[in-house]
């Protein structure tokens, strides 16, 4: 179906009178807390639509971006060592490493900046818009872009080392999902519902394989794109997808281990022995990582636009459309800790460190976060 064609489709389906309206937000109840969240410090790195926008952290250096095209590297305290005004807007960013800062503008360039300044090292013309942060190392920046191309560029110069162009089919949003690069392996979660792992130094493809498939009758039914980055952890892979699949893989060899449908836009985590799905609709839900079978599910966070869990000491938290971050043990599900840290939506996932959680709203507000015990 042509793009154009495809955006009318899903326009007038959300426009028809049958579509049944938004479900409101579960109202928080009163938790019993085992652990203290403490708001430390927060800043504002500017306006505009702060979606897939996320800081990149490496030591104590800190990496954020805004929409409006500020790039900032900041301390451990989130002090300001420099910022740049690129002028542009930002979509998909922060990447960091030894040497420079990476960000991708609307107008699909790659742009590096230098760790010491912010001074512009180069800029890098790509194939293509991509709206989910780059991925770094000392010798190669990995971009993955909506029109289903995935590339590799010098981490200095800004030439192209590899470009590998993905077997996209179906109906999803191209280039939704994160990457995750784990040793010399990247990981790269498709909107057509394939999963794909890369050789990182030379792209070349050591396994693929189909995780999602589209079942629906109407466009907005068949879209199986993620908002999770693939979690890998001990030679496993999981994925989780939007009207489709959680599929838990042999990271080495891509053999399915088992899988069971599931409506989960935000993502799932392998941690714990369990493998955590966030639904949709907010209802979170824990797997035995063996065999599959569930463990428990909480619905007390139902409709409240969660992001994609991460691991927070030995819990796991998630953050909610009204800038809350909710912390949960993984043995019950139960809530037992929470911040409010306000603003916007937090529809990204918090960054964990070692001095803190790294939270950033839509609205464009960084938050620090600790964890008492």
């Amino acid at each position: 179906m042509p793009r154009s064609l495809y955006l009318v489709v899903v326009a007038s389906l959300l426009g028809c009178s049958g579509v049944q309206e938004k479900p409101e937000p579960t109202p928080l109840k009163r938790i019993d807390a085992v652990v203290e969240l403490d708001e430390v410090e927060s800043i504002s790195l500017g306006g505009g639509d702060q979606t897939g926008l996320a800081p990149a952290v490496q030591g104590e250096v800190v990496a954020a971006a805004s929409a409006s095209g500020e790039v900032y590297l900041l301390n451990s305290k989130l002090d300001e060592v420099w910022d740049v005004d690129l002028g542009r807007t930002i979509l998909g960013g922060t990447a960091l490493n030894s040497t420079n800062v990476y960000v991708l503008t609307s107008d699909a360039v790659l742009v590096a900046l230098a760790r010491g300044d912010g001074t512009k090292v180069f800029e890098t013309v790509l194939p293509g818009g991509a709206t989910v942060p780059p991925v770094a190392t000392d010798s190669l920046v990995f971009v993955k872009t909506q029109i289903g191309r995935i590339l590799a560029v010098d981490a200095q110069t800004g030439a192209t080392v590899w470009v590998e162009e993905a077997k996209e089919s179906g109906v999803g949003i191209r280039g939704g999902s994160p990457m995750t690069l784990e040793g010399d392996i990247l990981f790269v979660l498709w909107g057509s519902g394939r999963i794909v792992a890369y050789q990182a130094d030379s792209g070349r493809i050591i396994w693929e394989r189909q995780v999602a498939v589209s079942r629906g009758r109407s466009p907005l039914t068949r879209i199986v794109d993620s908002k999770g980055a693939p979690s890998v952890r001990n030679n496993y892979v999981v994925t989780a997808t939007r009207n489709g699949q959680v599929s838990l893989l042999d990271a080495r060899n891509g053999q399915l281990i088992w899988n069971l449908d599931s409506d989960a836009y935000p993502g799932a985590l392998l941690a714990f022995n369990l493998v955590i799905v966030v639904g949709t609709d907010g209802v979170i839900s824990a797997y035995s990582a063996q065999s599959g079978e569930s463990r428990w599910s909480n619905a007390a966070l139902k409709h409240r636009e969660l992001s994609a869990p991460v691991v927070i000491d030995d819990f796991v938290a998630v953050v909610d459309l009204e800038g809350e971050l909710h912390v949960l043990a993984p043995a019950t599900g139960a809530i037992v800790g929470r911040v409010d840290i306000g603003g916007g939506k937090g529809k990204v996932a918090p960054v964990v460190t070692d001095f803190g959680v790294l939270v950033q709203l839509l609205d464009g507000r960084l938050s620090l976060v600790e964890m008492i015990r």
